[in-house]
């Protein structure tokens, strides 16, 4: 029998609940929490109540919970990464409880060590570009390669699936949305299609930032391709019909899950859609700060510290950049130390 790892949510004790409820909708004043975050909170608490319950212990936050949820968490296979981020749940709900403070910072003491090795690792997604490097460019060229193939296909569901998975490669390389932001846009509302430019309006589920204007016009096609599919007809009468409908849908216009877009993303380049953040800020790291600003802005993210999570050869490349300066200027400084010498000798003879 299967041990389950997460108690669901309708099973969590009433003050957990309450206490997720009051992060859904803080105080005045209090920081508010993103929907992402929410279920990303109620998934670490679910895993604190499964393993405390796994150990016969009360739905509660104990000492002696809190023990038995740390060996439960080393014993799995679990990056440290994902450690801290159950870890960092459970330390937001006990703050809400009202658990003593002197207790909480044991917690967060854990969370300190979980950081720190976290840190020692190499991330997945290092690796992963390690073994199969790719860029923003390979990811156009990709979408380009799936629309020749959607336009060969004879199958009408291939066709759609060819068709949905070029301007979705295309889109992510110009516009690098989050997968459950790309996967909610809606004809008429998030995209609009005014005379042969299309625009877009949407608000990120995570970070709330907005995106708010024109896609360049090299998108046009591909999007174009999502209303007509590769059949003779006006867009903008199609556009008028598919209103209200989701951009990636089934032909029945019902919404394709996050996961079916993933699959379909990953068949192309062999990386998850969320490479494509990354893959903006190693293309914008040439430029330095102002590199660093712009890929943020391009990729909707508020925080600064967030955004460096995705840097992974910015700092190299600065680094590089700093030691080519230094060699510079210990050149010159070689030069000119010869030139004195020389200048020296010929005065002295």
């Amino acid at each position: 029998m299967s041990v389950r790892k997460a108690l669901p949510f309708n099973q969590f004790p009433r003050e957990f609940k309450r206490a997720i409820k009051r992060l859904e909708t803080p105080k005045r004043g209090r920081r508010g929490y993103s929907e992402t975050t929410i279920q990303s909170t109620i998934q670490g608490v679910g895993q604190y109540l499964a393993a405390v319950q796994l150990a016969g212990l009360g739905l509660e936050l104990s000492h002696e919970g809190l023990s038995a949820f740390i060996d439960n968490l080393d014993a799995r296979a679990l990056r440290s990464s994902t450690r801290l981020t159950y870890l960092t749940a459970v330390q937001a709900i006990a703050k809400e409880v009202q658990y003593p403070a002197e207790k909480r910072r044991l917690i967060l003491e854990d969370c300190e060590i979980y950081r720190s090795e976290m840190k020692a690792e190499v991330p997945t997604k290092v690796r992963k570009l390690a073994a199969n490097p790719i860029t923003l460019r390979d990811i156009a060229k990709a979408a380009v390669k799936w629309r020749g193939k959607a336009q060969e296909a004879i199958n009408p569901n291939k066709r759609r699936t060819y068709f949905q998975r070029s301007a979705f490669l295309a889109l992510m390389s110009m516009m690098p949305l989050r997968l459950s932001d790309a996967n909610a846009l809606e004809i008429g509302t998030h995209l609009q299609r005014q005379g042969n430019k299309w625009f877009l309006r949407i608000e990120s589920s995570k970070s709330q930032f907005r995106h708010n204007g024109p896609l360049h016009h090299s998108l046009t096609p591909y999007l174009d391709d999502l209303l007509l599919y590769g059949e003779n007809g006006l867009c903008q009468m199609r556009y008028v019909q598919r209103m209200g409908t989701r951009l990636f849908g089934n032909h029945m216009h019902e919404p394709l899950s996050s996961r079916t877009l993933a699959a379909g993303f990953k068949v192309a380049p062999g990386h998850s859609p969320h490479i494509v953040r990354t893959l903006v800020h190693d293309a914008m790291a040439p430029y330095g700060t102002y590199g660093s600003e712009v890929a943020r802005i391009l990729c909707g993210q508020k925080s600064v510290q967030i955004a460096k999570v995705y840097e992974i050869h910015a700092e190299r490349f600065r680094a590089q950049q700093a030691q080519e300066i230094l060699a510079e200027i210990q050149k010159g400084l070689k030069v000119a130390m010869l030139a004195r010498a020389d200048q020296w000798n010929t005065i002295n003879h």
